[in-house]
């Protein structure tokens, strides 16, 4: 487990809680799905990260 990866995990979270922001202030459907959708993909990668690399 290197440094690396642990940061490349930080930034997804980081990603994820910038979309779920940018979700919750949207002023349209279509918008608050796309934000939705990217915050998802960015929790479900550094989930699978975290599985791989045995981390909680």
């Amino acid at each position: 487990m290197s440094k690396e990866e642990l940061k490349k995990i930080d930034v997804k979270v980081a990603l994820a809680a910038k979309y779920e922001r940018l979700a919750s202030v949207a002023g349209s459907k279509p918008k608050l799905q796309a934000f939705r959708f990217h915050a998802n993909r960015f929790r479900n990668q550094a989930k699978a990260m975290r599985q791989k690399l045995g981390i909680k």
